[in-house]
């Protein structure tokens, strides 16, 4: 295709130019350049007002209270003011040749200022620690951590201290341990009074001293953790399990049966 370009003749286009400055606007004149305005910051003295303040209102209050109730509307604790989560602290310590990790040691140490008796949680009182195999006296029990035989004998007698043993199952139990007391024989024939307590959430229990927890015969299930004689657990001499909110943040709950309120 080809494009084609019609010129004008060359004196045309001098007519042509002068009517397009004539139509033009100012034509090609420089245009004026544009005002630029420079704002200056001004300098503002404050002088004091001399107003008068006004006064202050005056606010009366109405009381919205209503009165006391004869009847108190009382609110239940979710755990014992007393609860209170052990650290998470496994290192190994050891007492007088008995092993322990340190969560351990800790819980009977918080136990002991509970109790606030005779009886040295953390030392004289000690029979039996943690890691350590004793055969079938303990069911294997205190094969790994958290396990712990305590004498309740006054220091160097056969003296058993019986009023003390219910505030001390209390102290421990509070601590976070399940806790319970054998009596002479109970364990096997032969065995000495002595308080067993398993420290609840120790990450290094063994298989059966967690099923001393929670198992058929388990502490959270109302029980005294020893193997069932019959078929039939033995029941806690000492009241149902403590429960603190770290332990059912641990998962561990109250598994006793709710008694049935139903009538025939």
């Amino acid at each position: 295709m080809k494009r084609t370009i019609n010129r004008l003749p060359f004196q045309d286009y001098g007519i042509a130019i002068l009517l397009i400055l004539a139509l033009l606007p100012g034509g090609c004149a420089p245009t004026s350049p544009a005002m630029i305005r420079t704002l200056s910051k001004a300098t503002i003295t404050l002088t004091p007002s001399q107003a008068p303040v006004p006064a202050t209102p005056t606010v009366t209050f109405t009381s919205t209270l209503s009165p006391p109730t004869e009847t108190a509307t009382v609110t239940p604790t979710s755990e014992p003011a007393e609860c209170r989560k052990p650290p998470d602290d496994y290192e190994l310590v050891n007492i007088d040749g008995y092993w322990f990790n340190a969560r351990t040691v800790a819980m009977l140490e918080y136990a002991q200022l509970l109790y606030g008796g005779e009886i040295d949680l953390t030392g004289s009182a000690i029979t039996q620690g943690s890691f350590h195999d004793n055969g079938a006296a303990s069911f294997g029990t205190h094969l790994g951590g958290g396990a712990v035989d305590l004498s309740v004998m006054r220091a160097g007698t056969w003296i058993v201290l019986h009023d003390d043993i219910p505030v001390l199952l209390r102290a421990l139990r509070l601590a976070g341990f399940a806790a319970w007391l054998r009596e002479i024989d109970e364990v096997f024939p032969g065995s000495g009074i002595h308080i067993h307590a398993i420290a609840i959430g120790d990450r290094d229990l063994s298989e059966a001293a967690r099923a001393q927890l929670d198992g058929e015969a388990g502490y959270f299930r109302g029980f005294s953790g020893l193997p069932p004689v019959n078929n039939k657990p033995t029941p806690d001499r000492y009241g149902g399990p403590v429960l603190c909110q770290w332990m059912r943040d641990a998962g561990y709950e109250d598994l006793r049966p709710v008694p049935s309120t139903l009538t025939p």
